[in-house]
């Protein structure tokens, strides 16, 4: 049995004092399951930081000791999150990146949706309100809603990273690593296709919400101007097969 219920996990790298609001909202959403009666175990991976973030997690560490603080030296956040569910002690995962913000009541209602439904299941909130830089609404479809079209994540990616899942669906469905001197990148949105590979699918918690911060730079804008596409998978070609009735080609 888990020694938790939850591990919250916030990836940080460089944020600098932009972490100090991610890092109270995890608090928040943990205090508040824990409130509920939830085992929840904070842990932040860091990766490669610099002086100031290390610093701000540091400082917050000491008013709330129950931060748990592991350095990390991938220089990939993929990896990084990897380096997270290997040391994450609950049942379920959350991650949080440490410029963003999560409702209060995220893992709460995460929690809920998770418990209810034995499937095969990365949870995602229902809105992503993005501040900063470029500010927009994005909406996360449902797997099972009537509009979901699986051809869509063919050319964009339909869920953030943010994400409430299994500690054992992240086990057996790892990140893959990112080269974008090679054009592979979108941990994340590979991760997304990945999981639909190995049988799961994406829902939505109904009256969720994300807050994601825009930049000036970011890993998702880097990787958009080196042209990078998600690593190859063979998911769509099993899925034109599947519907052709016949074995996927070889190569």
């Amino acid at each position: 049995m888990a020694e938790y219920d939850i591990t919250a996990v916030i990836n940080g790298h460089a944020e600098g004092l932009l972490a100090q609001p991610s890092l109270r909202s995890l608090s928040r959403s943990a205090a508040l399951a824990r409130s509920s009666g939830l085992r929840v175990e904070l842990l932040a991976i860091l990766d490669r930081p610099n002086a100031i973030t290390q610093e701000v997690f540091a400082e917050f560490a000491r008013i709330e000791p129950e931060l748990r603080i592991e350095i990390v030296e991938h220089g990939d956040l993929g990896f990084s999150r990897n380096s997270a569910v290997e040391r994450a002690r609950g049942k379920w995962i959350g991650f949080l990146d440490a410029d963003d913000l999560w409702g209060a009541d995220w893992l709460v209602r995460a929690f809920a949706a998770a418990e209810a439904d034995p499937r095969k299941i990365v949870w995602h909130p229902e809105v992503n309100a993005y501040f900063g830089v470029t500010p927009y609404i994005f909406l996360h479809i449902d797997m099972e809603d009537a509009s979901f079209r699986v051809s869509d994540l063919g050319y964009t990616n339909l869920w953030t990273s943010l994400s409430f899942t299994a500690a054992d669906l992240l086990r057996s469905v790892p990140y893959a690593g990112t080269d974008l001197k090679s054009g592979v990148g979108y941990e994340d949105w590979c991760w997304n296709i990945d999981v639909l590979n190995s049988g799961g699918i994406h829902k939505i918690v109904p009256n969720t919400a994300h807050a994601i911060r825009t930049r000036n730079v970011s890993l998702v804008k880097q990787t958009s101007a080196a042209d990078s596409i998600p690593r190859p998978s063979n998911f769509f070609r099993k899925m034109i097969a599947a519907r052709h009735h016949r074995p996927p080609y070889t190569v």
